[in-house]
């Protein structure tokens, strides 16, 4: 987080007036900082994961990772976080009880101020219904699958059915209005704060009827 209190009294304010009444669990990392830690989770992401705000605030979110995760898909998810793109991947994830889930991630930048961009990302814990053995093969097809999804490509052969790629969709447009919802909200802040600055400002301009009637040892402070 920048050093900036003001920057962070923003950012809390304006993410918690939309995040913490959202259902579906997101978290927003910076990745200005070493390792991209968490600099805020939703109420929903505490109940998907277990684990409390206060226990992954500062930390990377591979917190989440275990045995069953595939590491070419975290290798690739870290590529977007540092080059602050967005994609989506579904990955194996485990919960604080160590119980695991297929996680359908989606990352997505957004902007703090004019110069500073954060990486918001929304999870859905998808219960496949049709599987393909193992949790990695599973969640292999799932991640081409979803892939197919948000790029057209539904005339391809998949592996998963019908239904779970009608799914994937309702939850990509899920994910879509949480972003916009954020977003929406981060605007309305920044305007905010530019409009009380602006007002800030005025208070203290010299305005030429203030010069004409001031003093001469008042003018020469005004020079």
């Amino acid at each position: 987080m920048p050093d900036d209190p003001d920057f962070g009294e923003m950012l809390d304010a304006a993410v918690k007036a939309a995040g913490d009444a959202l259902d579906v669990p997101i978290t927003i990392a910076d990745p200005e900082q070493d390792d991209t830690p968490l600099v805020y989770v939703n109420p929903a992401f505490e109940k998907l994961t277990l684990y409390k705000a206060s226990e992954v605030i500062g930390r990377n979110c591979r917190f989440l990772q275990g045995d069953e995760t595939d590491r070419t898909v975290t290798d690739e998810l870290a590529d977007t976080c540092r080059n602050k793109k967005a994609d989506t991947y579904c990955l194996v994830n485990y919960r604080k009880d160590g119980a695991a889930f297929f996680n359908l991630v989606a990352i997505q930048p957004i902007s703090i101020t004019r110069a500073h961009k954060m990486l918001m990302g929304c999870q859905f814990a998808f219960t496949p219904t049709q599987t393909a053995g193992t949790l990695a093969r599973t969640c292999a097809m799932i991640d081409r699958a979803q892939r197919q999804v948000r790029h057209g490509a539904r005339t391809e052969a998949t592996q998963i059915n019908t239904h779970d790629t009608f799914r994937l969709d309702t939850v990509a447009m899920r994910f879509e209005a949480a972003f916009v919802r954020i977003n929406d909200q981060l605007l309305k802040s920044a305007n905010g704060r530019m409009l009380n600055e602006l007002a800030l400002g005025r208070e203290h301009m010299r305005y030429p009827r203030d010069l004409i009637n001031a003093a001469p040892g008042e003018l020469a402070e005004t020079r």
